[in-house]
């Protein structure tokens, strides 16, 4: 272990951890690459045990008072289990000697007074839980020693996966720790849940000694107990109260020595635990909280606990008494055009779509509407773009519930349904009106609170990204900010940060003038710029070739499907959303004291973890179909499914044969992009389920025959990789194995489509054309010689040679292998010199020649430069040339 003045990265968790604390934090440690973990108090009595009775070496360091002086700054801090500054006493001093702190707690957010430049904060059953989500993002894997402590903490936190606030990613998370080689007989040995006689005396007094008070509505059980001594695991007792009472929820206040600990649970969402608990230091979750209480007598306590919880109890408000009603509706049957007549007849922005029984059956927007009118679709079906991904709830669902829902699916609009029926709507309008009710009727210092602040990623991408390209996003930050304009990082290198990925490929939108921006910074680092006057979009271009692009945030418009956008200046929310997919629609700010803020309108960073690629609006393809082909690419890449909107509206596009319409280059460019993937099976297999390979060419199939010969091929470039170190291009070879079955007329038909000339279409033609005629030909042969060989492969590209062996089948892999190796670096000793010597007069004749002796070399007939000289005389001589 370092000495204390060494250690710059850290971590702390609140004052008399528990498993879950403890355990969280010695994971974040070795996440985090930190050199340990700092505590002063002692730990519960079950983890104190651990310690004492299992030989295990973990980085904590217990501090004394005296060791405080040795410490200095902090580059990192990780916090874990907590987010108030007094549950981390005596430490708290720590978080302003940090230069940078990372907070990962799973207590509801509200009360949070740590700020940190990235948190990690989810409702789950315990801390351990979201470390664990992290680990799998990083690929990182614990131990057989940590993953045992951190099953400890997961299991002791979630009550043996059994109390409600468990979760299922709790439950994946224990999956993924006994993966790792946890020990699950730890468990029963330290999170124990059977009462000690010193717990059960305290309940029994506890019980005698309680008062049911009704308050909203609500039974609330209020009591409390002493005892000479600390006993753990008070909150075992709180739960078996639970269990034997019926109440909404119980608070409890245990005086233990000099302190009172308190703890609540709570089974009605109306009654918040931990707004509760705050009130007295602590925290914890709405169904389970506490908190440790100094300098009050059990009397005082107890009565400022049943003030506290008198004044934090509200009725709920349920869907129907914030949902709109009666609703308008539009029905299955109706076109566009009925659609658009209702939305301006009752100036509404979305309504729900019902089937014949007044059962909703999907959501249309006017905007998308008005778009597919203005693409000729009015006498589409509303059922061909509404959106048929949606949540509806129960009248008597409570109103966060349906909050929720909303948020989690960016949904607009939610149906309030009974038995099925459509019985009103819940819309942001309405949960806008309700919060602001109940905002007034807060006290004065609550409704001038500061909100959360947003998710911050700097931290992200100093991991993920070089040094150099942080100081270039760091100096067009500052120069941005200097000439009065908002620069941010967008698009897939802001995706695949979020993904933990390296990503080259950096993209600037700034509001404002983009190429004023570009050429100031080119200036300042001495490289080059291109200015594109027509889209104000420029590129910065270094000595050795990275490039940065820069773009002026715009919105388009497409007057006709596929067709080129018509192109505005807008802000950076609208040039989002002009993009594919929600997950290439993010963006990181640059400027100011924001530097490294994500913006996601679109519920980019929820389809990360759900895995899905999902498009911004319904029109979304009709506007580009070649939109269809990247969402395939980008499912096959990150092994994500197209959400079923998404789906549902990529099928559309391909019925009313969209892609059709798509400009050739783009098409030859999408087909490319996809053959580059490792997954461009999974690609051409997904295309082929949705019908799309017809758009390339009429014959274009998936047969099990070409899946075998991408078999082989995978396996000879596998091959190859490990022979040399040039890189193949290896779209093209699995270019010639998709279109194979092509005749030469097919594949100019195949160009013309792509609408691909000259240097291009040479190379790629040339490449397909050899590579056909080479399997024609070695089909052909009967005697299999080095030299026929040769002089068929000779002059093709190596990526058309593997193709074609690929083809034959893996019984002529030795042919590739000897031609690679061997024969194609096979040459005469002699030259033209030599020849010129032997008195050959200079002609066209030196190249058949050498090309023979060449020949007779590869098929073993000669091996000496001798030998070599007397074949030349040889063919000359059959040749009627004199010497």
């Amino acid at each position: 272990m370092k000495p204390l003045k060494d250690i710059k990265k850290a971590v702390i968790t609140h004052k008399t951890p528990d498993f879950d604390a403890l355990a969280s934090a010695c994971a974040a440690c070795a996440l985090h690459g930190c050199d340990a973990v700092f505590t002063v108090t002692s730990f519960e009595g079950n983890v104190e045990d651990y310690f004492n009775e299992e030989d295990v070496t973990l980085p904590v360091i217990r501090l004394k008072e005296k060791d405080f002086d040795e410490i200095g700054r902090f580059d990192l801090l990780v916090i874990t289990d907590c987010k108030l500054k007094e549950r981390t006493a005596p430490l708290q001093w720590m978080l302003d000697r940090a230069d940078n702190i990372i907070l990962y707690d799973h207590h509801p957010s509200h009360g949070r007074d740590i700020e940190a430049r990235e948190t990690h904060i989810d409702e789950t059953g315990s801390t351990v839980t979201i470390i664990i989500r992290r680990m799998k993002q990083t690929g990182f894997r614990p131990d057989k020693t940590l993953a045992t402590l951190m099953i400890l903490g997961l299991y002791e936190d979630t009550g043996l996966l059994s109390f409600s606030s468990t979760t299922q990613e709790d439950m994946t998370a224990a999956a993924f720790l006994l993966d790792c080689g946890a020990e699950l007989e730890m468990v029963s040995e330290y999170v124990k849940r059977d009462m000690s006689k010193e717990q059960i005396f305290v309940m029994n007094e506890l019980l005698v000694n309680m008062n049911v008070f009704h308050i909203q509505g609500a039974s609330v059980g209020l009591s409390y107990a002493t005892t000479d001594r600390y006993i753990g695991e008070i909150a075992v007792i709180a739960h078996r109260i639970m269990d034997m009472e019926s109440m909404d929820a119980l608070f409890i206040a245990v005086r233990a020595g000099e302190r009172i600990v308190l703890v609540g649970r709570s089974r009605a969402d109306e009654i918040d635990c931990s707004v509760v608990m705050e009130r007295f230091g602590g925290g914890g979750h709405p169904s389970a909280a506490s908190a440790i209480v100094k300098k009050m007598t059990l009397t005082e306590c107890v009565d400022l606990l049943k003030i506290v919880i008198s004044e934090n109890i509200h009725p709920v408000r349920l869907a129907k008494d914030i949902m709109t009603y009666p609703v308008k509706t539009v029905p299955i049957t109706g076109t566009f055009e009925m659609a658009m007549d209702l939305f301006m007849k009752y100036n509404l922005n979305m309504m729900p779509v019902v089937d014949n029984g007044g059962i909703p059956v999907g959501l249309i927007s006017r905007r998308d509407i008005l778009q597919g009118i203005k693409h000729g679709l009015k006498s589409e079906p509303v059922r061909s773009l509404m959106q048929i991904e949606f949540r509806s709830v129960e009248p008597d669902v409570p109103y966060y519930l349906a909050e929720e829902m909303m948020l989690s699916m960016n949904q607009k609009m939610l149906p309030v349904v009974r038995d099925g029926r459509l019985e009103g709507v819940i819309t942001r309008t309405d949960l806008l009106r309700l919060m602001h009710e109940e905002i007034t009727k807060l006290p004065r210092h609550y409704q001038t609170k500061q909100p959360q602040k947003l998710k911050n990623i700097s931290s992200l991408v100093k991991n993920c990204l070089p040094d150099r390209v942080n100081r270039i996003l760091a100096d067009i930050g500052r120069l941005a900010e200097q000439m009065g304009l908002n620069a941010y990082l967008v698009g897939g290198v802001v995706r695949d940060i979020l993904m933990q990925n390296t990503n080259m490929d950096i993209d600037i939108v700034v509001e404002g003038d983009a190429p004023a921006l570009a050429k100031r910074f080119a200036a300042m680092k001495k490289a080059k710029v291109s200015e594109h006057f027509k889209f104000k979009t420029a590129v910065v271009i270094f000595k050795d070739g990275f490039r940065v692009d820069f773009a002026t945030s715009r919105t388009e418009y497409y007057t006709n499907p596929a067709s080129a956008p018509e192109v505005e200046n807008a802000s950076i929310r609208n040039d989002l959303y002009r993009r594919d997919f929600s997950i290439n629609a993010m963006a990181m700010k640059l400027t100011g004291d924001d530097f490294g803020l994500l913006l996601d309108f679109f519920g980019g960073q929820k389809d990360i973890v759900d895995k899905k690629i999902r498009v911004l609006h319904s029109l979304s393809f009709v506007d580009d179909p070649s939109r269809c082909l990247r969402g395939v690419r980008f499912a096959v890449r990150y092994g994500f499914a197209i959400g079923p909107h998404t789906e549902k509206l990529l099928k559309h596009a391909v019925s009313l044969k969209l892609l059709e319409r798509v400009v050739g280059q783009r098409m030859y460019l999408e087909l490319k992009y996809i053959l580059s993937e490792d997954s461009f099976v999974e690609a051409l297999l997904m295309m082929k389920k949705y019908d799309m390979l017809k758009f390339f060419h009429d014959n274009m199939a998936i047969d099990d025959f070409k899946l075998d010969r991408f078999a082989v091929l995978k396996k000879i470039n596998g091959w190859y990789s490990f022979q040399f170190e040039d890189k193949l291009e290896l779209w093209i070879s699995r270019f010639c194995i998709l279109f194979a079955d092509l005749s030469r007329p097919e594949m100019k038909r195949l160009a013309s489509r792509f609408e691909i000339t000259g240097r291009l279409y040479d190379e790629l033609a040339e490449a397909f054309y050899k590579f056909k005629h080479a399997v024609w030909q070695v089909k052909r042969l009967k005697d299999v010689k080095a030299s026929a060989i040769t002089d068929i492969f000779d002059g093709m590209k190596t990526e058309a040679v593997t193709a074609a062996v690929a083809v034959l089948g893996q019984e002529y892999e030795w042919l590739l292998k000897e031609y690679l190796t061997v024969y194609r670096f096979v040459a005469p000793s002699v030259d033209g010199n030599d020849l010129k010597a032997m008195g050959i007069p200079p002609s066209g004749v030196y190249g058949e020649i050498l090309k023979e002796i060449k020949r007779a070399k590869l098929d073993h007939e000669i091996s000496s430069k001798e030998e070599e000289l007397t074949l030349a005389k040889k063919i000359a001589g059959e040749r009627g040339i004199k010497f």
